[in-house]
């Protein structure tokens, strides 16, 4: 797994180095200090597997610097933000931009080894801190009157970052179902992947 780091600072480059320092031999790390460093590295961008960006970077304004990292990088490379928190709206805005997650500087090197590794499978990954406010409420509209209870219920996982393990065992169902409404729900968004759904679902005003 080849991983583009951007950080700013010695917390954020302590976070990285401390927790991947025994899994080199695994993952391959590219760093760079600024936003603008990052996306010059891009030029490498089919063999990355996932960019992860440190909000503190001067030049990111915040999570505004993600549509500039997207813009740089094929749609099937995700983006990941790291930082010491990130309160829901952020995350909202985060997501609307196009991330794949937030990587706090609080996990531990296994957490965060699985979440680069899920968010590498297409997954979206969002801590359980942040995940459990971060619903974005809506009016009820005739939007998603075509989508099924189920499909709503696998999608409301979806957006909390859950996998499809624990949607099922979250609405009571196999995973092996959990599959199929969620690749009816990729269908009826006309969505690649999971976090594409995530995202098309936010747009259409129905996450």
């Amino acid at each position: 797994m080849r991983i583009l780091f951007g950080y700013a600072n010695g917390v954020c480059r302590d976070f990285v180095q401390n927790h991947l320092l025994d899994d080199l031999s695994k993952i391959q790390v590219m760093t760079a200090s600024t936003l603008g460093q990052c996306i010059e590295l891009t030029g490498d961008a089919k063999d990355i597997d996932v960019v992860a960006l440190d909000l503190n970077m001067p030049d990111m304004k915040g999570v505004q610097g993600l549509s500039r990292m997207r813009g740089a990088l094929p749609n099937e490379v995700p983006v990941a933000l790291m930082g010491h928190t990130l309160d829901p709206q952020q995350m909202r805005d985060a997501l609307r931009l196009g991330a794949a997650g937030f990587l706090p500087y609080s996990m531990t090197s296994d957490a965060l080894l699985s979440a680069l590794r899920l968010m590498a499978s297409g997954e979206i990954f969002i801590p359980v801190s942040v995940a459990e406010h971060v619903q974005i409420a809506k009016p009820s509209t005739a939007k998603d009157t075509f989508l099924s209870k189920r499909e709503r219920e696998v999608l409301d996982g979806l957006l909390s970052g859950h996998s499809n393990k624990q949607i099922a065992e979250r609405i009571g169902l196999s995973e092996v179902t959990i599959k199929y409404h969620l690749k009816s729900l990729r269908s009826k968004l006309g969505a690649r992947n999971r976090t594409h759904a995530a995202l098309r679902a936010i747009e259409l005003g129905i996450g």
